[in-house]
C-alpha cells in the first residue's frame, strides 16, 4: 500500500464498485429504448395514418357560436329574464386520453371537482360519438360559481380536452309565481338532439324545457354563428381565423301583468287554510288574453340552472303537492259551476224556460229506479220556488237534476228521449263549451283536457278485468250527477275560465294566449296575438238568462260574498264533493265569474282543493277582480 504523499490508492477498494448495478441498468435502459423505438414505430407505420389525421383535425376547428336569447317581458314592458354569460366546463373528445384508464381517472377528477358523475360524463361523451361528434365540444356542466371555474381553468393545462368557456345563461327575476308560465331551459336529452340536429342545434344545446321558453323555442333561440379557430394538442384556443356572428333571438311580451300575477300568488298562499293546491285564471272575455295565471304551490325555475339540480327536483318530484305540476291546467269535478253550461244546453234544447219553476221544499230528491228501488238525490238547502234565475243565483241541485236528467216520476224530460241520450247531448255543451279537450293556451306544459263522461265513455274506461258488467252500465244518476258537475264529469280552471267568458260575451269561446307580441331584436315588432275563437251552438238571448242568474247570485245568492261596491260582478260558485284517500267525504271549492256584469272586461277564476266555494273561493275572486279593476284594467 502506497503511502498517501504518493496518492496511490490501495487496488482492492476497485472491488467495492457495484458493477453489478450498473450492468442491470445498463440493460434496462436499453430494453425501454427498445419499447419506446416499438412504440414510435407502431404510431408512424401503423398509425401513422390516424394520428397525421388526427393532427390536421385537431389544428383547426369549427364551433358554434350560441346567439343571445330573447328576453321576454310582462304586458307592461317589465323585465321577466335576464340574460348573464355563465361559466361552463366543456369536453372536446378528440382531445381527450385515448386509453379507457386513462379517460376515467379524468373523469373521475371533474366528477371530484365539480360534482358531476363520472359515469354521467362518460355516458355523455360516448352518446356524442356514438352520433359521430367526436370532434365537437360538449358541455358536462353550466352555471359554474366562480371558484369552481378558477379551480377548473387552473387544473385545464393538465387536463387533455377539457377547457373552461363562457355561455349565454337565463336568470328569472319575475319570481316563482311565474315559474310555471315562464318554464325553464335546460340541456337537450339524446332524444330532443335527434329531433333539432336538423335544426343546427348544438349537441347538448340549451333549448326551452317547458313553459313560454319551450312553446317560443324557435324565436327565442335566434341563431347561432361560428367560429373557425387554430388550437394546440391539447384543444387550447391558439387563434381565431374566421368568426360569424349569431343572429340574437327574437323578444316575447306576453299578456301577464305581473302584478297581478304576484298579488293574486300571495293572496292564494295566505289564504290557503287546510287547502294542499290552488290555482287561479284571470282572463279577458274579450280577447283571451290571459292577464293571471297561477298555481300554488310552485317553484324556483332559476334551480334548473343551478348546480346541484338532482337532489332539489328530487326534493319537488317527492313533495306530494306535486309544485311542478301546473294547477290551472290540472282536471278536478268542476261542481255547480258547471251548471252554468247545463242551464245553456236546457235553454237551447228547450227542455226549460226562464220561467219554468219548482218548488223545492225539501233537501231530498227521491228517484224511483228501474228496479223499484227509491234513491236520493240531494240539495244543500230548502230554497222554495225557484226559476232558472233563482236557481243558478242558489245553486240549487234538484232543479238541475230536473233541467239535465229529468224526473221521470213526474213525467218530465231530461235533455234527450231517454237517459243515455240526455248525457250524450248535455255532453255535446260540455265539449262546445271547451271541456274534455286542451284549450290550445301557448304555454308548453302538461294540460289536461279533463273528462267529458258519456255511456260510451264509461263503457270503454270501465270494460277491464277489476269492474264488474254492472260498473260499465250508464245509469240515471250519471246523467244527473253530471248535470250538476259531479261524477265522473272533470275541468281545469283555464276550461272554466273560458266557458265562462263565452258566456260574458255572448257565445264566443276564445283561445286562451299569454304571448301578445314577438319583438326583433332591433325593437321592431315581427307579430302580435290577435283574437281567435269558435262560436257557442247556444243562442245569445239564452245566455243572457245565464248572466242574469250569475248576477242574482252575486247581488243576493251564494257567491254574494264575491260583491263589490265599485262595479257589478256576476259569478258562481262550486263545491265539489270528492273522498279522499282515507274515504273521508270533502270539498273542492270553486268561484267563476267576470265583471262589469253590463260590459265585460275580466273573467276570474279560483280553486282550491278544499273549502267551500261561497266563503272560500268567491271573497277571493272578488279581490282579485277589484285589483284588476284598480290597476289593470286596460
Amino acid at each position: 500500500m502506497s503511502d498517501i504523499g504518493d496518492r496511490r490508492v490501495d487496488p482492492g477498494l476497485s472491488r467495492n464498485r457495484p458493477h453489478g448495478n450498473v450492468a442491470v441498468l445498463r440493460i434496462a435502459v436499453i430494453v425501454l429504448f427498445s419499447i419506446l423505438g416499438l412504440r414510435l414505430a407502431q404510431m408512424q407505420l401503423v398509425n401513422g395514418a390516424e394520428y397525421a389525421e388526427r393532427s390536421e383535425r385537431n389544428r383547426f376547428v369549427v364551433e358554434s357560436v350560441p346567439p343571445s336569447r330573447g328576453l321576454i317581458y310582462d304586458r307592461n314592458g317589465r323585465p321577466l329574464v335576464q340574460n348573464a354569460s355563465v361559466f361552463v366546463a366543456v369536453i372536446t373528445p378528440a382531445f381527450l386520453p385515448e386509453e379507457p384508464g386513462d379517460r376515467y381517472l379524468l373523469y373521475l377528477y371533474l366528477e371530484e371537482l365539480l360534482g358531476v358523475p363520472a359515469l354521467q360524463i362518460q355516458d355523455t361523451v360516448e352518446e356524442a360519438q356514438a352520433q359521430g361528434l367526436r370532434d365537437g365540444t360538449l358541455t358536462i356542466a353550466r352555471n359554474l360559481d366562480r371558484t369552481t371555474a378558477l379551480m377548473l381553468e387552473q387544473a385545464a393545462a393538465d387536463l387533455p380536452g377539457v377547457t373552461l368557456e363562457l355561455e349565454p345563461g337565463r336568470r328569472y327575476i319575475g319570481g316563482p309565481e311565474l315559474s310555471h308560465v315562464l318554464g325553464y331551459v335546460g340541456p337537450q336529452s339524446p332524444d330532443e338532439w335527434r329531433v333539432l340536429q336538423d335544426e343546427g342545434y348544438a349537441f347538448n344545446e340549451v333549448v326551452g324545457k317547458v313553459g313560454v321558453e319551450a312553446r317560443y323555442e324557435g324565436e327565442l333561440r335566434g341563431s347561432p354563428g361560428s367560429a373557425t379557430t387554430e388550437v394546440d394538442a391539447q384543444g387550447d384556443l391558439v387563434n381565431t381565423l374566421e368568426r360569424a356572428e349569431p343572429e340574437p333571438g327574437q323578444s316575447l311580451q306576453l299578456s301577464i301583468d305581473a302584478g297581478l300575477q304576484r298579488f293574486v300568488y300571495d293572496l292564494l298562499t295566505n289564504t290557503m287554510g287546510e287547502a294542499r293546491v290552488a290555482a287561479a285564471v284571470v282572463m279577458s272575455p274579450e280577447t283571451g288574453e290571459i292577464y293571471a295565471l297561477v298555481s300554488v304551490p310552485t317553484y324556483d325555475n332559476n334551480i334548473f340552472a343551478a348546480p346541484g339540480l338532482d337532489e332539489e327536483f328530487q326534493r319537488l318530484l317527492d313533495d306530494p303537492r306535486r309544485p311542478l305540476l301546473h294547477q290551472a291546467l290540472s282536471p278536478a269535478a268542476p261542481g255547480s259551476t258547471f251548471k252554468i253550461i247545463t242551464a245553456s244546453a236546457a235553454l237551447e234544447e228547450g227542455n226549460i224556460t226562464p220561467s219554468t219553476g219548482r218548488n223545492i221544499d225539501s233537501t231530498v230528491l227521491e228517484f224511483v229506479g228501474e228496479d223499484g228501488i227509491i234513491y236520493p238525490f240531494y240539495d244543500w238547502r230548502v230554497h222554495g220556488f225557484v226559476d232558472l234565475v233563482g236557481a243558478i243565483a242558489w245553486s240549487s241541485n234538484i232543479y238541475f237534476y230536473m233541467a239535465s236528467c229529468g224526473i221521470p216520476q213526474e213525467g218530465i224530460p231530461g235533455l234527450g228521449k231517454d237517459i243515455e241520450q240526455s248525457a250524450v247531448t248535455l255532453g255535446y255543451y260540455a265539449r262546445s263549451f271547451g271541456l274534455g279537450q286542451v284549450t290550445g293556451l301557448d304555454i308548453a306544459s302538461s294540460e289536461s283536457s279533463g273528462v267529458v263522461p258519456s255511456p260510451e265513455w264509461k263503457r270503454r274506461v270501465r270494460s277491464g278485468p277489476l269492474f264488474n258488467p254492472e260498473d260499465r252500465d250508464w245509469y240515471l244518476a250519471d246523467t244527473c250527477f253530471m248535470g250538476i258537475g259531479q261524477g265522473d264529469v272533470t275541468a281545469t280552471p283555464l276550461q272554466m275560465a273560458m266557458a265562462t267568458a263565452a258566456v260574458a260575451n255572448g257565445g264566443f269561446l276564445l283561445t286562451p294566449h299569454v304571448a301578445k307580441t314577438i319583438i326583433a331584436a332591433d325593437g321592431v315588432i315581427v307579430s302580435t296575438t290577435e283574437p281567435s275563437w269558435d262560436q257557442l251552438p247556444v243562442d245569445e238571448e239564452h245566455l243572457a238568462v245565464v248572466r242574469q242568474g250569475m248576477r242574482q247570485s252575486v247581488v243576493s245568492g251564494a257567491a254574494s260574498l264575491a260583491a263589490l261596491a265599485s262595479v257589478p260582478v256576476a259569478g258562481k260558485t262550486g263545491t265539489a264533493e270528492f273522498t279522499d284517500v282515507d274515504g273521508i267525504v270533502k270539498d273542492h271549492a270553486w268561484f267563476t265569474g267576470f265583471a262589469p256584469y253590463d260590459s265585460p272586461e275580466v273573467v276570474v277564476t279560483v280553486y282550491y282543493d278544499l273549502g267551500v266555494g261561497g266563503t272560500k273561493a268567491a271573497p277571493i275572486a272578488g279581490r282579485i277582480i277589484e285589483y284588476f279593476m284598480e290597476n289593470v284594467r286596460p
